[in-house]
């Protein structure tokens, strides 16, 4: 238990890096507007980035147990993966429907890594803390995989368009079962999206990014978060 939360560090992929699509120039790029991370920094804290895009947690384990190993100054840790976890090589489905496809790191692997990371920390008397994930949008995220692809081959592979919703909750899911089975906190960023009428106008056109208000969101999530579990600090810094 820590009175006082004054080091932080963040290891995640695009979302928590603040990564959205820009339509106009084709093309990811950083938010200009605040990040998680820089709210968190707003709050009083000392922020160590660890985020990544296109990172996924058994190269986020790795580069963590490397770290720790080294000595890791911080009371918190934020770990929020599964987006790029539970991708598939989509033009290798489009190319070849007919095969058996395993996403990038198979939900087995993940629940290890994520597991691991979170006693990892622990053993360095540093407080786990993991996020689950904004929903996808299926057609949106069909329409952008499938750019310039076999759109047949990988929808009949798919057998039903909603499976990309349903393989991404079960990472989701994965992360909650991960918090609750391990006791460890947990910053629901998913409810308050599934909460809104359609909460496709808080992601990108890729379907899977937030965009501007879906940052917008995560980044009251998680500052509130990080107000109840250091209200000494964070009132200071107010």
């Amino acid at each position: 238990m820590f009175d006082v939360v004054r080091k932080v560090q963040v290891w995640g992929d695009s979302v928590l890096k603040g990564i959205i699509y820009d339509e106009k120039r084709d093309r990811y790029k950083r938010l200009e507007e605040k990040t998680a991370i820089d709210k968190i920094a707003e709050l009083g804290m000392d922020v160590v980035n660890k985020t990544k895009f296109g990172m996924t947690a058994p190269k986020a384990r790795e580069l963590m147990m490397k770290e720790l190993g080294k000595g890791v100054d911080a009371q918190l840790a934020i770990i929020e993966f599964g987006g790029n976890d539970c991708d598939f090589k989509w033009r290798e489905v489009s190319e070849f429907p007919e095969k058996e496809h395993k996403p990038n790191t198979t939900l087995e692997e993940f629940r290890e890594c994520i597991t691991d990371m979170v006693k990892a920390l622990r053993e360095c008397n540093i407080r786990p803390v993991l996020v689950n994930l904004p929903p996808i949008h299926s057609r949106k995220y069909f329409n952008w995989i499938s750019r310039g692809l076999n759109r047949n081959a990988i929808y009949n592979w798919l057998g039903d368009i909603e499976l990309i919703y349903r393989h991404h909750e079960c990472y989701s899911m994965a992360i909650m079962s991960i918090a609750r089975s391990l006791m460890c906190d947990l910053i629901d960023v998913r409810s308050p999206f599934l909460q809104i009428r359609d909460y496709s106008d808080y992601l990108c056109e890729d379907g899977i990014h937030p965009n501007v208000k879906g940052h917008n969101l995560i980044n009251q999530i998680i500052s509130d978060y990080i107000l109840k579990v250091s209200p000494a600090r964070t009132m200071i810094s107010l």
